[in-house]
């Protein structure tokens, strides 16, 4: 039987399958009639399969983190995406709400109800949507010549008063509010007996000028020009229907 130490130093090579068949059958042979070699010959593949799991626990985890990083790219990717598509939204919607309910638009006159009231020589033309949810207005400006560009008068030399008329959708958010509200526009004259005609302006003011001034009312679809002493009676409002 061989020496211990020949046996012993064979081990190395016999764990790692490196040892021929004759020297592997010598090592078998040894440690079974042999319990130091035998105890020496476990402990040294005890000491080699410890050796062999954290390597094997080090790739596992370089893994892990490779697969990691991968899906956080991923989910970073959905969530950049999911905010992206949360401000488009919220773009579209802010566009759709500003363009129904904020902004300004043209009035066709077959959408507007124009309405007459006269009482000792004050004068009330009304001007009346006539779909639901919306709020009429109007502002005064000063009517300009299309071909030449001048400013439009009268025959005073007075600035020919123009009635822009606009509408915008009532608000959702403001719906109560805007419900408790006149819907609707209006323009008052308060016509004296010598001609003269007072009527208050946007800014509160009350304004004098006179009966044959001319008063352009300008709907989406056509102008309209009546003059103010027309309006004395419900024939001049006619002409704005």
């Amino acid at each position: 039987m061989m020496e211990c130490g020949i046996i012993r130093d064979l081990m190395p090579s016999y764990v790692d399958g490196l040892t021929s068949e004759e020297s592997s059958r010598a090592v078998e042979e040894h440690v079974q009639e042999c319990a130091e070699c035998r105890d020496f010959l476990n402990a040294m593949k005890e000491d080699l399969e410890s050796e062999k799991y954290p390597k094997i626990d080090e790739v596992q985890v370089k893994t892990e983190i490779k697969a990691f990083k991968k899906l956080k790219k991923v989910m970073d990717r959905m969530i950049f995406g999911s905010i992206a598509a949360v401000l488009l939204v919220a773009i579209f919607l802010w566009g759709f709400y500003e363009n129904a309910f904020l902004s300004r638009k043209s009035v066709m006159s077959g959408d507007v109800k124009v309405t007459y009231e006269s009482m000792d020589g004050v004068v009330r033309i009304g001007f009346e949507p006539k779909k639901d949810n919306v709020l009429l207005d109007g502002w005064m400006g000063v009517g300009h010549d299309e071909t030449s560009g001048d400013v439009l008068t009268n025959e005073s030399g007075r600035e020919r008063e123009h009635l822009t008329l606009v509408s915008c959708g009532i608000s959702p958010v403001r719906r109560e509010f805007d419900k408790g509200s006149d819907r609707n526009f209006y323009v008052s004259y308060v016509f004296l007996d010598d001609g003269t005609v007072i009527y208050l302006n946007e800014y509160g003011e009350c304004e004098r000028v006179s009966e044959n001034d001319i008063l352009t009312v300008e709907f989406g679809d056509k102008s309209v020009e009546v003059m103010l002493k027309e309006l004395r009676t419900e024939a001049g409002a006619e002409k704005l229907r």
